[in-house]
Formats: structure tokens, C-alpha cells, sequence
């Protein structure tokens, strides 16, 4: 933990509100992403050799700490004995229609929170992947700030120097980040715990989060004002069921 704020970036503006927002099961629902991924690789593959494919996916994820679309298909094309078949496997993951997944209210919570202060995507993923669900879901245009780091609690100190800020505001679906962020902030930072995805309803994960705020979906970002983000202090409470 940093005893001092980091220093700006130079030329960097001094922020009143920063707006850090998760991607996967905040504002696009990634379980449903991946399962439907799942039904069409076992349509195109049938079972074995799609099981082969998530098999090669969680290798890599498990080798490079990080989900890695484009190096999973690499390495499933090395080992396939159809490439005609195996090629659709690029059709799955190259033309998903992502803004299909955005969870109902995503957009226009970005839209809200944009009017009240500065927006930035701050995502977990590989560059090529996870960049191009982002753009060509709507989450870039909206946004207008866009970071994607393999851990984004490595680069906690990086973030507030290209985002200096009075109040910082961090929002996601993974306990895990939220209790590791905080204390790579000062007490200028909110965590907001989006009760989505299957990390959000992990009992473990949850058992010791104690958020500033809780939210049963995302849209519901819309009804707190600036004054409740730059104060801390919010009028209501959502739930997690």
C-alpha cells in the first residue's frame, strides 16, 4: 500500500469523480457468453473434441493466469484432425454478437455515471479477445477510457496516476478484486459489489466483502447521485440474494 497518493502522469487532470468499471458479469453477462460458446462448439465439434477445447482453455489460463481466447484456438487448431470442421471454431469466438450480452441498464449506467464524473474500463484479458468484446459490445464508445491488464490490482498505482482523482469508485462482480483493490487505494476509494455472475454468488468469496455499496444488477447505478458517490454515504441499499 502506497503511503502517499502515486504521482499524476503529467498533464494529467485532476479528476472529482473516477469511475472504474469491470467488464466480464458487471456490464456484460460472460457466463451466459461462454455457455452458449459451449453449445456451439459442441454443435460444430460434438462432445469430445469440444471438451478437448475447454481443456486446451483452461491450460491456458492456468498457464498465463489470464483467459486467453486467441491462444486457446491456436493451440486447439495444432491438435485438430478436421481443419475444415475446426475452423468454425473461429466463427464462434470472432463474430459473437456481444452487445447481445449486456446486461439490461449496462449502457445507460455508463451514461449516467459519464455525466457525473469520468468513466474507465478497467478489465481483466487478453489484449485481442477481451478488447474487441469490448469495443464492438458498445462498452468503448460508452466508456471512452479503456484499460486492459492481465491483473488490473498490479496496476493500482498506475491507474491513479493516468487518473488522478478527489474519489474513486470501483465497481465489480468479483469479491476477490474488491477486497484487493481497497488497500491498494486510499480512503478515497468505494467499492461497489454488482451481485451478478457466478463469482458474486460464491458464499466464500463473499464471506468477508464489506462493500460501501451493494447492487442487484447494474442498471440500478442509476438512482445515486454525485453527491452519494463523492460523499460515500448512500441513501439506499441494494441486495444480493
Amino acid at each position: 500500500m502506497s503511503a502517499q497518493p502515486p504521482a499524476a502522469e503529467p498533464g494529467a487532470a485532476l479528476h472529482d469523480l473516477v469511475f472504474l468499471y469491470d467488464v466480464d458479469n458487471t456490464l456484460l453477462d460472460n457466463d451466459q457468453l461462454k455457455q452458449d460458446a459451449d453449445t456451439q462448439l459442441e454443435q460444430l465439434l460434438g462432445p469430445q473434441w469440444s471438451d478437448i477445447f475447454w481443456q486446451i482453455y483452461e491450460d491456458v489460463r492456468h498457464q498465463e493466469d489470464v483467459v486467453d481466447i486467441p491462444e486457446a484456438m491456436r493451440r486447439f487448431a495444432a491438435q485438430c484432425p478436421d481443419q475444415a470442421i475446426c475452423a468454425g471454431v473461429h466463427a464462434v469466438f470472432d463474430h459473437p454478437d456481444f452487445r447481445h450480452y449486456l446486461y439490461p441498464g449496462a449502457l445507460p449506467a455508463l451514461e449516467h455515471t459519464g455525466r457525473l464524473g469520468t468513466n474507465v474500463v478497467v478489465s481483466d484479458g487478453d489484449p485481442v479477445f477481451q478488447r474487441a468484446k469490448i469495443e464492438r459490445s458498445g462498452i468503448a464508445a460508452a466508456a471512452g477510457n479503456v484499460l486492459i491488464y492481465i491483473h488490473k490490482e498490479q496496476h493500482a498505482d498506475e491507474i491513479q496516476a493516468r487518473f488522478p482523482a478527489q474519489r474513486y469508485v470501483l465497481i465489480d462482480d468479483k469479491p476477490r478484486i474488491l477486497k484487493a483493490m481497497r488497500p491498494l487505494f486510499d480512503a478515497r476509494l468505494l467499492t461497489i459489489f454488482v451481485c451478478q455472475g457466478h463469482y458474486a454468488h460464491d458464499p466464500a468469496g463473499r464471506a468477508d466483502l464489506h462493500p460501501d455499496l451493494t447492487l442487484a444488477a447494474i442498471g440500478d447505478l442509476v438512482h445515486y447521485s454525485a453527491a452519494e458517490f463523492a460523499s460515500g454515504q448512500f441513501q439506499q441499499q441494494g441486495s444480493c440474494m
